[in-house]
């Protein structure tokens, strides 16, 4: 009895969406794993002096905002002052800015790629924030402003769910940023200041 043969290219043609997810998970799980103390504890001004120039820093901090949207676990408002203290703060502003547009851009598209068990696992850090995106009664714009505006909810699991449900690019784009900068604004500006004095409060 002859056996069917294997056939990879065939085989590559059907599941090539499913090895790459696959791979892409595998990845991201090892580049937190190896970097997870580095992302917890980044001195973003730092980095911002090595790169040596404005410019060279100003991509540093773009690479950083994209990395920030894959691996979940580097703390939004860490880099928004840090960014606000290595720049001055119009300069800072407009830096932290354009990195917020390439992280809700970066973790729109791995939820429209991966979607799925993906997504579902990152939502299910956030019950609260799930219930309401999950709520079909409710309108999905105005759902999308109040979780962007209330900084207690994941950036990056809503922008992967958003993106996996195939939601309009640019409208959320559009209401994501109007409810993310209130408070961008506030830590580019005022990062210097939150920087200093933020630990003698905690203190």
């Amino acid at each position: 009895m002859d056996k069917k043969q294997f056939d990879p290219i065939a085989f590559l043609k059907e599941y090539w969406r499913d090895i790459l997810r696959i791979l892409i998970v595998i990845l991201l799980l090892g580049v937190i794993i190896v970097n997870y103390d580095t992302f917890r504890h980044l001195d973003v001004e730092q980095m911002v002096q090595r790169a040596g120039s404005p410019w060279r820093g100003f991509w540093v901090v773009m690479a950083l905002f994209a990395i920030k949207s894959i691996v979940l676990v580097v703390p939004a408002s860490l880099v928004n002052i840090g960014v606000g203290v290595a720049f001055t703060p119009v300069i800072g502003l407009l830096v932290n800015t354009c990195g917020v547009v390439v992280e809700l851009t970066t973790s729109y598209f791995m939820g429209f790629f991966l979607g799925g068990e993906f997504v579902e696992k990152q939502l299910q850090k956030m019950k609260r924030g799930r219930e309401y995106l999950e709520d079909d009664s409710r309108d999905s714009a105005v759902v999308m402003f109040f979780l962007r505006i209330i900084p207690i909810f994941s950036v990056n699991a809503i922008s992967m769910f958003y993106g996996s449900s195939h939601y309009n690019y640019w409208k959320y784009l559009g209401i994501s940023m109007a409810g993310m900068m209130p408070r961008v604004v506030v830590l580019s500006l005022f990062g210097n200041a939150i920087y200093e004095y933020l630990p003698r409060f905690l203190g």
